[in-house]
């Protein structure tokens, strides 16, 4: 929330009654430009996701992502957003919304889609903030800094698929890394890539 800052001619004489009647606050000064100067700067979620991006994020990633395979044995229970990556044959790639997606299959290969990896541009969600260990609630000021947060690494994400070559790719193998979360009943595990490149072309 933004400080109430008083302006005017009657700004002294306010200062003046406050202090005299109520000496036991303290007033600190407004600067210049009519910001309180013991607040820091307003939050910028791009900012903070620029600077933990390649320091924490990426490392993350590739310390501590479980393996898609593991993730798809029936015995696997997992109830929260967790790091993943892996690769898959691409079975379709549906761009028919601008949430895209890229559905694979994953070793054995035998044709049947094991997950989708979205493409965008439109990266829904907040998979990927919710799976990174270092990012909790507790370090934001309000719910409002928390979500910007999950928007920023979107489109982050969003803005690195931009160059991607997501046409011509069925029968393509793809190497991934990413975020996922558990899908819902008979539904189909999403992935939210942080790394994907095409590592053989289709047949």
């Amino acid at each position: 929330m933004k400080p109430h800052c008083f302006r005017g001619a009657a700004f002294p004489a306010m200062v003046s009654v406050f202090l005299v009647s109520c000496t036991p606050w303290t007033v600190r000064p407004i600067d210049k430009s009519g910001a309180d100067s013991g607040q820091s700067r307003p939050f910028d979620a791009d900012r903070y996701v620029d600077s933990i991006w390649n320091a924490k994020v990426l490392p993350a990633i590739s310390g501590g992502a479980v393996e898609l395979a593991d993730l798809l044995r029936p015995a696997s229970h997992w109830t929260s957003a967790v790091l993943v990556k892996g690769e898959g044959r691409v079975l379709r790639v549906d761009t028919s919304s601008r949430t895209g997606l890229l559905t694979i299959d994953a070793e054995p290969y035998d044709g049947r889609p094991d997950a989708a990896i979205e493409i965008g541009p439109v990266i829904r969600g907040t998979t990927l903030r919710d799976a990174l260990p270092f990012i909790q609630f507790s370090q934001f000021v309000n719910q409002l800094q928390f979500a910007q947060v999950g928007n920023a690494l979107n489109g982050r994400v969003s803005a690195a698929l931009a160059s991607f070559p997501n046409r011509d790719l069925a029968g393509s193998i793809v190497v991934f890394s990413g975020a996922a979360e558990p899908p819902s009943e008979g539904g189909l595990l999403e992935i939210v890539p942080v790394t994907l490149a095409v590592k053989r072309g289709r047949p």
